[in-house]
């Protein structure tokens, strides 16, 4: 290796060599097991001890643990699992608005390139920068997903009016 030559390499790029493949959110995914677990166990005790201590028949202090253990995984289990689907769809919307949204305004620069009129060429290019520059700070700032749907502004023009009023803003906070 030359000098100033850098390996690039992941944080989890040791422990993949260590034990097989294992994904980024390994750990998470296991403290999230404990918690889960330890959450499950101490609500099964406690209500066995209760049925324990109120002289409820044997078989029934004895099947009230794990029940109840059972029943707090899944809900446990659900809610962790719908968490997980929804930053999925989430993903999965931004993915597909900034697809569509970057590579119409890339086609759009293209396009542009090509014309002859250098007022309507410099148009086209500056509307084709501030559509992109919008769909990059619309997901990136906007927690809810609604507002990266295509259904909405399939032509961008919206993005690009969304674009100016918002340095118009910025514009008279600076003034």
């Amino acid at each position: 290796m030359k000098t100033g030559e850098h390996k690039l390499s992941r944080s989890y790029e040791y422990a993949d060599r260590t034990f097989g493949y294992r994904s980024a959110s390994f750990t998470q995914s296991v403290a999230t097991a404990l918690v889960v677990g330890t959450v499950a166990a101490f609500i099964g005790v406690a209500v066995g001890a209760t049925f324990y201590y109120h002289h409820a028949a044997w078989y029934i202090s004895a099947s009230a643990g794990p029940i109840v253990d059972t029943l707090v995984v899944i809900f446990l289990a659900t809610i962790a699992l719908e968490q997980e689907r929804k930053r999925s769809n989430r993903k999965t919307a931004e993915i597909a608005f900034l697809n569509h949204h970057i590579h119409n305004a890339l086609t759009q620069m293209i396009m542009a390139s090509e014309l002859t009129d250098a007022d309507k060429q410099d148009r086209y290019m500056r509307e084709a920068v501030s559509r992109i520059s919008e769909a990059l700070f619309r997901v990136a700032h906007h927690a809810d997903p609604t507002g990266l749907s295509l259904e909405v502004d399939l032509g961008g023009t919206e993005l690009a009016r969304q674009r100016e009023e918002r340095e118009r803003q910025w514009g008279a906070k600076r003034a």
